[in-house]
């Protein structure tokens, strides 16, 4: 089952025609949950759809801030670093994990770069574990976390240039909750050069050091 159908176009989905939900515990948690939140945002309510959107709860600042980050400055032809989003989560809120328990939505990271790059799979922390609207047990992050993978890359030569750039982008969809959830978005970029020197590590290195 795919959630975000649920949520509408905030999660970036339109056009999809939401299919019908098997029953089951998880399930059932789901619809509970979802419901509360539209409860809260009043949804379903009978007052005038944009009264309903403006008066939608939000914080004045966005909940949580993600950045592209890199393990090392640069990376040699044939070489291996590692690359990450490092999520900034507002005090008392959370993020969800790849399996996020009875409700929310796993967080998705989506990597792009030229065709002699590869990524390897999203390496996930520990989650917390975390008590959502409606009593439904939940996994996820709060505070600060960074989900990475491995990059590889796959060029042979530098064509007799001393540098080439290596552009990375990332698009990023995520859940954040408190009494109430809002559905994030960032596309993020990154260029590193390709280099044949041996790279150097960046001031984010240090955020990898617990990436299983």
């Amino acid at each position: 089952m795919n959630c975000r159908n649920l949520l509408g176009q905030g999660m970036g989905d339109r056009g999809h025609v939401p299919r019908p939900m098997s029953h089951g515990p998880r399930h059932a948690g789901i619809w509970l949950f979802l419901m509360l939140v539209m409860m809260g945002s009043g949804v379903g309510s009978e007052e005038p759809v944009n009264k309903r959107l403006q008066s939608f709860p939000s914080p004045h600042e966005p909940p949580v801030r993600v950045e592209l980050v890199a393990e090392h400055a640069s990376v040699q032809p044939g070489g291996r670093t590692k690359i990450g989003v490092h999520f900034e989560i507002e005090e008392g809120w959370h993020i969800y994990a790849n399996d996020p328990g009875d409700a929310g939505l796993p967080t998705e990271i989506r990597w792009s770069g030229p065709s002699w790059v590869s990524f390897g799979p999203l390496q996930w922390p520990s989650p917390e574990q975390f008590l959502d609207p409606g009593n439904i047990t939940t996994f996820g992050y709060s505070g600060t976390t960074i989900l990475s993978s491995p990059l590889q890359c796959r060029l042979a030569g530098m064509g007799g240039q001393s540098s080439v750039p290596l552009p990375i982008r990332a698009k990023v969809e995520w859940l954040a909750c408190k009494e109430l959830c809002i559905p994030g978005s960032a596309d993020l970029e990154l260029t590193l050069p390709v280099r044949a020197e041996p790279p150097t590590l960046t001031p984010h290195a240090e955020l990898f050091d617990h990436v299983p």
